[in-house]
């Protein structure tokens, strides 16, 4: 009897579980197949934040981004009973879509190369960034521009980035185009840029402003279909004024002091007098400055960027020491800059210029690499100029490698006395070969776009005796120690130009006091009419 009932028991048992597995299933298969056989890709991809589309424009579809990182879902789910065929063919399209991605995104970390071709940069293993959080609130203004700022310590694709709908291959494409004309060194946080979309998704302008009067635009060729630049300068007035006064303590502390003084005055004044006076002997309480700073007024407001055209120190010790500085015809020249009397430039022990124009397309540091999109280390500066454009050695040294790379394209290396090396790539052209001994602005190369490059310019790394990368832009670098015969007749014009004005604008001063001290005699007011 009891052997009966546990029969009995097991049979209702196992009935239980029979029922409860069919329900399970008719459960399953009442599914759809867009939630059962979902890839974790696909979840991923789901999840992920929806690139919002550019203010102002017409819903459209949504342009591909540089870089697909994910397969595409489905776009009609298939009913959970597929076969075991179609499972293996999904299978195997997943994989192919994954071998596609691989192809398309750069290694984070490249094949290794050996340290002569890859002397530009160390690539960051984080990847392509293809999409980008955006703020929401951002609306374009009455003309369809979306406004953003640059940002602190960041580049220009970074600020970019924030603009709602653009993506990294808008920043890259903007970046690229806008270098070559533009310093991209010299931006600063807190300048403004703003941003048009066109119907398809695609940059139809950009404009960059950084002050009131200074317009970088780039603008969509209808036939190239690529971006174009020009400048927009708007006319401002020149005004000059003197600042003087006495030393307290040192020079710096004494201009430091004074509210109508900015940094880049103080610096720039402080820079050429040591040039020219050993304050740490000579400089007494009580020694005498004097500059001459020319500002730019638009509609009366200052436009930021004022002058230091002139400046001198007088001193019990030190004597009197004056600078003046020189204007070339280019604007960008490697030889603007303050000098002597006599043509002397104010960096005597500077390393030379490697260009006579000097126009920095990418910095030393941390970038977004303009070919790959990827952040990498930059081991030096790069300049832009056009194909043949004479490359100078910037020290004394001997010519220790001629060769060319598949990254650093045509390169020559120079071993300097105190065993610093100097590296020159993406050249057209050599003028030196292995063992030639340089001197300093002595024409090694011409200007290329050898390599990988995005277009024509020079590199130039330099590394210390120890092995280290230097940043460029912080070695004193100077174009010549002296002018020379074919520029020194335009500096001695600009000299008596500057005394005149130096002079005038003294006059000008003198009669301002005493137009603020009250009424005075004769033709007072005559001299300087509004």
């Amino acid at each position: 009897m009891y052997n009966e009932k546990k029969n009995n028991i097991t049979v209702w048992v196992f009935a239980a579980v029979i029922v409860v597995l069919a329900l399970l299933v008719v459960f399953y298969k009442s599914r759809p197949a867009e939630t059962t056989e979902k890839s974790a890709e696909q979840k991923t991809a789901e999840t992920s934040t929806e690139q919002p589309k550019p203010a102002g424009q017409k819903p459209v579809e949504q342009p591909k981004p540089a870089v697909e990182t994910s397969p595409k879902p489905s776009t009609s789910p298939k009913p959970a009973e597929t076969s075991h065929d179609d499972e293996h063919r999904k299978n195997a399209e997943m994989r192919e879509n994954e071998e596609t991605v691989g192809d398309a995104i750069p290694e984070s970390n490249p094949a290794e190369q050996k340290e002569s071709e890859d002397l530009e940069s160390v690539e960051i293993s984080e990847g392509v960034d293809v999409e980008v959080v955006k703020d929401k609130d951002s609306t374009a203004d009455s003309e369809g521009f979306l406004h953003g700022k640059i940002l602190p310590k960041k580049g220009i694709e970074e600020a970019l980035l924030k603009v709602p709908g653009l993506q990294l291959k808008h920043a890259m494409e903007i970046s690229n185009a806008i270098r070559y004309d533009v310093d991209l060194t010299q931006i600063k946080a807190g300048e403004d840029f703003k941003v048009k979309f066109d119907k398809d998704g695609n940059v139809e302008e950009f404009v960059y402003y950084p002050d009131i009067v200074t317009f970088h635009i780039l603008k969509r060729d209808p036939v190239e279909k690529k971006l174009k630049y020009t400048a927009k300068n708007l006319p401002t007035e020149r005004r000059f004024r003197i600042i003087e006064g006495k030393i307290d303590s040192t020079l710096n502390e004494s201009l430091v002091k004074r509210d109508d003084v900015t940094r880049n005055i103080r610096a720039v004044t402080v820079g050429i007098l040591e040039c020219i006076v050993s304050f740490s002997t000579d400089a007494r309480k009580g020694d005498e400055y004097r500059i001459l700073v020319e500002d730019r007024y638009y509609k009366g407001e200052m436009v930021p960027g004022s002058k230091v055209l002139y400046a001198s120190y007088r001193g019990k010790q030190a004597g009197f020491s004056e600078a003046f500085r020189y204007e070339d015809e280019e604007p960008k020249s490697a030889f603007n800059a303050h000098y002597t009397d006599k043509g002397k430039a104010l960096i005597p022990s500077a390393m030379r210029l490697p260009l006579d124009t000097i126009r920095i397309t990418s910095p030393f540091g941390m970038r977004r690499h303009p070919i790959t999109g990827k952040m990498t280390q930059h081991h030096g500066v790069d300049y832009g100029a056009p194909v043949g454009t004479p490359v100078y050695a910037v020290a004394p040294g001997k010519v220790i490698e001629v060769k060319q790379t598949p990254l650093g394209g045509k390169q020559v290396t120079i071993n300097h006395a105190d065993n610093t090396k100097t590296y020159y790539l993406h050249l057209n052209s050599y003028n030196v070969s292995v063992g030639t001994a340089v001197s300093a602005r002595q024409r090694i190369a011409s200007v290329g776009n050898t390599g990988r490059s995005t277009g024509p310019h020079l590199h130039l790394g330099i590394k210390s005796p120890k092995g280290d990368w230097l940043n460029p832009q912080k070695v004193k670098m100077i174009a010549t120690p002296q002018l020379d015969n074919k520029r020194m007749p335009r500096f001695k014009t600009q000299m008596k130009e500057i005394l005149a004005l130096l002079e005038n604008t003294e006059k000008y001063q003198e009669w301002m006091r005493k137009y603020d001290e009250g009424p005075q005699p004769g033709d007072f007011y005559q001299q300087y009419k509004e």
